[in-house]
């Protein structure tokens, strides 16, 4: 409405007078048609278990992801020459890293160093032997349940990966490294850290 023509409100409020210049229809109609909207685009993606989210539409993608990574691969073995191969691939460890972090990072620390988990950076170890023995703890769990089994989480390339960048912490220097614990073991086999 042109303010020429809008009539005044009643009040004033120091010395200032306001136009009566009301919402437009075509926005109340707006509103109100995504007021239905809203109640129907909620009930449709929270009563429907099928209904696509972000976060399936992100679990699709990690699917995906991981199956253009691992494609060309095939079956990856937990013995130590696929391990010591892993440790060497810095794509394949950047993969690993990040598993490492949304996994392991809250017991082991980002680094390593251990919070309420064993360091992985040193040379003791209370459930490994071998450099093998990371894929049985990852994959069976250890201390009677303080280290989960991952068996159902991840798939095995995952697990195998999983176990060959914690091996690469071997070595590395931790900002706050937590107390060693376990035996001493030898070192990985040529080609590792």
């Amino acid at each position: 409405m042109n303010p020429e023509h809008a009539p005044l409100r009643k009040h004033e409020f120091d010395g200032i007078c306001e136009y009566d210049n009301p919402t437009p229809g075509w926005w109340h109609a707006l509103f109100i048609v995504s007021i239905i909207f809203s109640f129907f685009y909620y009930v449709y993606y929270e009563g429907n278990r099928d209904a696509a989210t972000i976060w399936s539409q992100l679990d699709a993608a990690q699917t995906e992801e991981t199956k253009r990574i691992f494609g060309a691969m095939g079956e990856l073995q937990p013995d130590a020459a696929t391990l010591v191969m892993l440790m060497g691939d810095e794509k394949m460890m950047k993969v690993g890293a990040g598993m490492y972090q949304s996994a392991c990072a809250a017991c082991h620390a980002k680094d390593g160093g251990g919070i309420n988990g064993v360091n992985l950076t040193d040379n003791h170890y209370k459930n490994a032997a071998s450099i093998e023995d990371l894929f049985r703890v990852i994959t069976e769990g250890a201390g009677s349940g303080a280290m989960p089994s991952w068996r159902n989480n991840y798939s095995q390339n995952e697990r195998v990966l999983l176990a060959a960048f914690v091996a690469s912490l071997r070595g590395t220097t931790p900002s706050s490294p937590r107390q060693a614990e376990g035996e001493v073991i030898p070192s990985w086999p040529t080609g590792g850290k």
